[in-house]
């Protein structure tokens, strides 16, 4: 192949001024044409797919359940508050090396159950202490021990302050403050 300088050009280079000899052509177009006709064609399948879904939940849920999809919801759950518990010091069993536990609690509620938590805090320290009077050290070992600790607080606060049909807790989660054995 001669060149416009009027040289000859072998190998690579005279390939690759025959693509760009085509490229010049009608053929750019097929090179900018294809790609954005493929990412027109994705962007509608795309978009089908997602109208398929939503007139299947238009057709599962129903028209108003589509509605609150698009609609932003007014009111917002509270964050739980936190409701201290006086610091208590209780015997431990007899038999354990450690004779006595301090420990303090923090309870995490539901703003609506504040008021009934703050007027039952007697029994729950009652409940509390005798609890806490029957555990020995191994009790209070390790990780386990401590979430052992607390998911029986929890549970026994629960059975202390729950409706009679006792559909939900009221102490959502027991926070260990503080906790000493000596």
């Amino acid at each position: 192949m001669i060149t416009r300088f009027g040289m000859a050009k072998t190998g690579a280079g005279a390939a690759r001024d025959e693509v760009l000899d085509r490229l010049r052509g009608s053929e750019r177009i097929l090179v900018v044409a294809l790609p954005v006709a493929r990412l027109l064609a994705g962007i509608a399948a795309l978009g089908a797919v997602a109208a398929a879904g939503l007139g299947g939940y238009w057709l599962a849920a129903g028209p108003q359940a589509v509605e609150r999809l698009w609609t932003r919801s007014a009111e917002t759950a509270p964050a739980d508050a936190v409701v201290d518990m006086p610091e208590l010091v209780v015997n431990l069993r007899r038999d354990t090396p450690s004779r006595f536990l301090k420990i303090g609690l923090s309870l995490t509620v539901a703003p609506l159950d504040r008021q009934a938590l703050e007027q039952a805090m007697p029994q729950l320290t009652d409940s509390l202490q005798e609890f806490l009077r029957n555990l020995d050290q191994d009790d209070l070992e390790g990780s386990a021990g401590l979430h052992r600790l607390r998911s029986e607080i929890k549970r026994r606060f629960n059975l202390i302050l729950s409706d009679p049909a006792g559909r939900r807790d009221v102490v959502t989660d027991v926070l260990l403050r503080s906790l000493l054995t000596q």
